[in-house]
């Protein structure tokens, strides 16, 4: 028999799936997005108990709420469900995003603008050309933007199909360029926003760049879904694959992650014990992207329902994982150009790829369903992760 806590979170992810687009839908409540998290507001192994959380811009006061009338989360969980939360028997909490949630991270600007939106490197420098191929480093589609614009996103994890291909997975949004790529597309490395002034005018058109710093080129996207006057459809996954061409970069560090280990393998779902009530494995999480470099971060909430900003509009996603940094990490779990990491978890298990983020709390598609969708835009079979 399950216990009480794992009906309570059963009877949490229920609402959340019931209900949460009609929350979204409130243009009244500012809720951003809604999903399944802990009262605490801390890791979803922590002791506490399980919650319907929504997601704001900015928290604010009752006083506040009622100046500018905006609804208490209370009073739309009622709206739309009937019922107050006590009466459902569920608690509820509104937890500080500090922004909407988007996909700014492929950084992409005009040429002139590059010295603001570089940024600094980490400490451990991803931003530079590598000679052997690794998740974490910098890369980019150039395709319809060089040289006017500079991008760059983040090289996620390494895949083999059953050919034993190699392929590198990213974001739609780094490498697909928001559904207007084309197969064949050439992936250069480092992204043309990392390349120094020297370079730059080295490789002045797209032709000589593509010539000197591919990687790969592209070979299946998942379409990023936008509303329609006829509907908001979901999303599950941002992600792309593009081949490896392994004339052109040593393949002998594939597996690595970035500078911080090796991968080893798909990890397992998050899910919920059902002898326990708690989430079964550890939410303690690592990544490495091409602008905060190796971070840690704690997953705080599941099934998260929300709307993501792109520069094509917005789209909805569901079944999301958002993760905040840890107590011990000295900055933000990601920041823009970091589109596109693996996230491990502590074993250095794939659970993850990062895709968004606000000020806050950074999103993440669950790393199986990337896989399943990549395989079917592929076509070529199972795909596996490259493990060291």
């Amino acid at each position: 028999m399950a216990k009480a806590a794992d009906v309570c979170v059963t009877s949490v992810r229920d609402w959340v799936r019931k209900y949460g687009n009609a929350v979204l839908d409130d243009p009244t409540n500012g809720i951003i997005g809604i999903g399944v998290g802990k009262k605490s507001t801390g890791a979803l192994d922590d002791d506490s108990g399980f919650c319907v959380t929504g997601f704001v811009q900015r928290k604010l006061t009752r006083k506040q709420l009622k100046a500018r009338a905006i609804p208490e989360f209370s009073a739309s969980f009622a709206a739309v469900s009937g019922s107050r939360p006590e009466q459902q028997a569920l608690e509820i909490d509104v937890v500080d995003a500090g922004s909407t949630f988007s996909a700014t991270p492929k950084l992409r600007v005009d040429k002139s603008q590059r010295g603001p939106y570089g940024g600094p490197p980490p400490s451990v420098d991803l931003q530079k050309k590598f000679e052997a191929i690794r998740g974490g480093i910098g890369i980019t589609n150039p395709a319809g933007a060089y040289p006017e614009f500079l991008s760059v996103g983040t090289l996620g994890f390494i895949v083999c199909d059953p050919q034993e291909r190699l392929y590198l997975v990213s974001n739609n949004h780094v490498i697909a360029n928001e559904n207007d790529a084309r197969k064949g597309n050439v992936v250069v490395q480092p992204g043309t926003l990392d390349l120094t002034d020297t370079e730059l005018d080295l490789m002045d058109t797209l032709a000589r760049l593509r010539n000197r710093l591919r990687i790969a080129k592209l070979s299946a996207w998942v379409d990023i879904e936008f509303p329609t006057a006829a509907q908001i459809p979901f999303n599950e996954v941002d992600c792309a694959i593009a081949e490896i061409e392994q004339s052109r970069r040593s393949v002998t560090e594939a597996a690595r992650i970035g500078l911080g280990g090796v991968s080893r393998g798909l990890g397992p779902d998050y899910r919920i014990d059902a002898d326990t009530g708690r989430v079964a494995g550890s939410t303690r999480v690592y990544k490495a992207g091409r602008t905060t470099g190796w971070t840690e971060g704690e997953v705080v909430a599941l099934n998260v329902l929300t709307d993501v900003e792109y520069g094509a509009g917005v789209a909805r996603f569901r079944n999301q994982i958002a993760i905040k940094p840890t107590a011990d990490n000295t900055g933000p779990f990601s920041n823009r150009g970091d589109s596109g990491s693996g996230i491990y978890n502590e074993t250095h298990k794939l659970v993850a790829l990062l895709f968004a983020g606000s000020e806050t709390r950074t999103l993440a598609n669950p790393a199986r369903k990337v896989m399943s969708a990549l395989e079917s835009a592929l076509g070529r079979g199972r795909l596996t992760v490259v493990r060291g």
